[in-house]
């Protein structure tokens, strides 16, 4: 014959175990969504970095169409005016006074 006091030991440390794996897997979530997130904001930001280097050289080199390492920017100019664009984005837009 089994005791009922055993029984409820073994539910009571299974049922905490459970919590226990339920716990990490809500918290291993969590990190691995931040992580995401985290490397597609550096992805966006890095993409930002290199369109304002390709910009910044389409300038210094005069040509209104540049495309260095998959960025593509064209430069407008006016009469006192430069606007650089990354496709249809406007990245930059000086004026000279």
């Amino acid at each position: 014959m089994v005791t009922i006091k055993k029984q409820k030991l073994k539910a009571y440390i299974l049922l905490e175990g459970l919590v226990a794996l339920a716990l990490l897997a809500t918290i291993t979530s969590l990190v691995l969504g931040e992580m995401d997130r985290s490397r597609t904001q550096m992805q966006e930001s890095l993409h930002q970095q290199e369109v304002l280097n390709v910009a910044t050289m389409a300038v210094q080199t005069g040509q209104n169409h540049l495309a260095i390492n998959g960025v593509e920017v064209r430069m407008v100019k006016h009469d006192n005016e430069i606007s650089i664009y990354d496709g249809q984005n406007e990245v930059l837009h000086v004026t000279k006074n």
